[in-house]
């Protein structure tokens, strides 16, 4: 039976004649990771007007953004050159059936020139090896590799990039070369041995080694995460994971660069950068997300209002204020639609927690957690409230519950041995803060807590090994400083201690602690019973 004779066939929108980054963005809702915010209106303008595409987040995306869980093809396609020069779905695929429109490199060659790429000088690889036939000739085959899924079902990596075995060795990446039915009997290195004999040595910066840095929590990554943020030559999706990960790196200059990120054209970006900006100062975070109320994008509107949620009233001008009201309700309208998914439950008992109503925030937290009794967050969260509250033995139940399933949960081990120190059972928040510190090294905070504990334990040697690492990690950190300039005073030390008070002064002269501290020590060294102090 033909179509009915109407108009663009009766379609919602128009899709003939459509620009490459709108047809994809029209197959992203389906063929992504994504969260969904509220029901799918097609006549929408931008793409976070109904969904967040899932960012290169550990555990969904290798660091270099390949794929690793079952993440669908918009997160990988975005992040290739093919998207960044206007290459579009419906040039490799029939849009209604997904099969390619064309077999073999002839897909690639309908934009590549075959005798520039579809030679043995480009890829180095025969077409038939010890007289049978080779895939190691075909472009997909390098530039396209598969991960299983579901067992049976083989999908292609849709990021289209460069084989780069020297990534696999620095932070292990999957490596093209090694994959089964390919070179996957031989090392890394020897891959990388044959790809510098092939195009040369140099190698151009990845995105994927400041990702790696940022995701290990390491010092030194921070200044390359807001410089990747900066730069719009990188993908929106590679930017906005560097905001992500730049929410752990408090500071100025971080809340300076999310500060630059809340007007990026991209709205991933700037939806991204609500989320993540970190800054203690209430006035600070009214004047930086405010103007996000108003923004023409339904999720970075949503996504400001429950970031604002619990501010101070008086912080708001009046106009702000029914703003905020209608991007409160936009937000709670598409949680609600999303209550079979455990994230949006979880969602709703944060904006209630940040809203000062405990009742409807733990109704929510056990709801999401009804929904997946695996679903952590919202038992960590619904932790803290309970521990708010004084009771800590349903706190530590949920805790206890967390690490149970998931035993490398380092942040709830963390947790755990707060709540138990401030239960009074120092033995055992000994035990969990020790754990946490295994597995998350590169966190200063965390020994400066084991530090005090085991100092308040009478482990003094221990103690001081904690709160040392402590400096190394953040050798500019004033708490972590005088934590140890103080271990010294309690140890009769105080000539170990003076140096430390003449490191704060030279960080941060302005602070009068720093100051008070030196003049202590000074008169504490100068009396007759100082003069011998260590």
């Amino acid at each position: 039976m033909a179509r009915q004779d109407v108009e663009n066939y009766g379609l919602v929108i128009q899709t003939s004649g459509v620009d490459s980054r709108l047809e994809v963005e029209l197959c992203a809702p389906c063929h992504s990771r994504r969260t969904e915010l509220g029901d799918y209106d097609h006549t929408r303008a931008d793409l976070l007007d109904n969904i967040a595409p899932s960012l290169l987040r550990e555990g969904s995306y290798f660091a270099d953004g390949q794929i690793l869980d079952e993440v669908y093809v918009y997160g990988s396609f975005v992040q290739s050159k093919m998207f960044k020069n206007g290459i579009r779905c419906s040039d490799c695929h029939d849009v209604h059936s997904l099969e390619l429109v064309k077999s073999g490199n002839e897909l690639c060659l309908q934009c590549h020139q075959a005798e520039v790429y579809d030679s043995y000088d480009h890829h180095f690889h025969k077409k038939e090896h010890e007289g049978r036939p080779s895939e190691g000739h075909l472009c997909a085959k390098c530039h396209m590799p598969q991960r299983p899924y579901m067992v049976i079902d083989w999908r292609a990596d849709h990021s289209l990039r460069v084989p780069r075995p020297d990534l696999t060795i620095e932070i292990s990446t999957p490596n093209a070369c090694g994959q089964s039915g390919c070179h996957d009997d031989k090392p890394a290195e020897w891959s990388a041995e044959h790809h510098a004999k092939w195009y040369g040595q140099a190698r151009k910066p990845h995105y994927g080694t400041i990702l790696a840095a940022g995701r290990r929590g390491a010092p030194e990554a921070r200044d390359r995460l807001i410089r990747l943020a900066d730069d719009a030559r990188y993908p929106a999706i590679v930017r906005a994971t560097a905001l992500a990960l730049l929410g752990s790196y408090p500071g100025e200059e971080s809340t300076a660069a999310f500060d630059r990120a809340l007007s990026a054209e991209e709205a991933l970006v700037r939806y991204t950068a609500v989320q993540n900006i970190n800054t203690a100062d209430p006035k600070r975070l009214v004047d930086l997300v405010v103007p996000l109320l108003f923004d023409r994008v339904l999720g970075v509107r949503m996504e400001a209002a429950a970031r604002l949620a619990g501010a101070p009233d008086v912080i708001f001008k009046p106009y702000q204020k029914g703003a905020l009201r209608e991007a409160l309700a936009e937000y709670q309208d598409a949680m609600r639609h999303s209550l079979d998914f455990s994230f949006a439950a979880h969602n709703l008992g944060n904006l209630y927690a940040k809203l000062d109503d405990p009742e409807r925030a733990a109704h929510y937290y056990n709801t999401a957690i009804e929904i997946d009794d695996l679903f952590y967050p919202a038992k960590a969260n619904l932790a803290v409230l309970y521990s708010s509250k004084g009771q800590y033995n349903k706190a530590e139940r949920l805790l206890r519950e967390i690490l149970h399933d998931f035993p490398n949960q380092y942040d709830s081990a963390y947790s755990l041995g707060l709540l138990l120190a401030e239960m009074n059972r120092h033995d055992e928040a000994v035990v969990y803060l020790e754990q946490a510190s295994a597995g998350m090294p590169d966190r200063p905070r965390v020994f400066y807590n084991l530090g005090l504990m085991l100092q308040h334990l009478g482990r003094t040697g221990e103690a001081e090994t904690a709160l040392l690492k402590a400096v190394e990690i953040a050798p500019e950190g004033l708490d972590y400083l005088y934590a140890l300039a103080d271990h010294y005073i309690k140890r009769g030390e105080p000539r170990k201690a003076l140096p430390i008070s003449n490191r704060m002064i030279a960080i941060h002269p302005e602070r009068s602690r720093s100051w008070h501290l030196k003049e202590y020590l000074e008169k504490a060294l100068a009396s007759p019973g100082g003069r011998s102090g260590n």
